[in-house]
């Protein structure tokens, strides 16, 4: 299970990434995922679900806008390999 953070526009999105780099979080920017949401955009990918609630707080303290949290797997292996 793969867990995303979809955003507005990337300001946000680079807000939360490096506050949740900061504070020890594994995380990385990747496309949203095609059956989170139709349109292009970028996403926060997170590797532990137990960092949901750390990330909740962060959102909440830095006033940072996202559209939605989304869990899922990816249906084609070779789109999730990043650099």
């Amino acid at each position: 299970m793969l867990h995303y953070i979809l955003f507005p526009d990337v300001t946000n999105a680079q807000k939360l990434y490096d506050s949740m780099k900061a504070d020890g979080i594994k995380c990385t920017f990747a496309p949203t995922p095609r059956e989170a949401d139709k349109c292009c955009g970028v996403s926060v990918l997170y590797y532990n679900e137990s960092d949901k609630e750390r990330i909740t707080g962060l959102i909440n303290s830095l006033d940072v806008k996202i559209l939605k949290f989304f869990d899922g797997e990816s249906g084609n292996p070779d789109r999730m390999k990043f650099c």
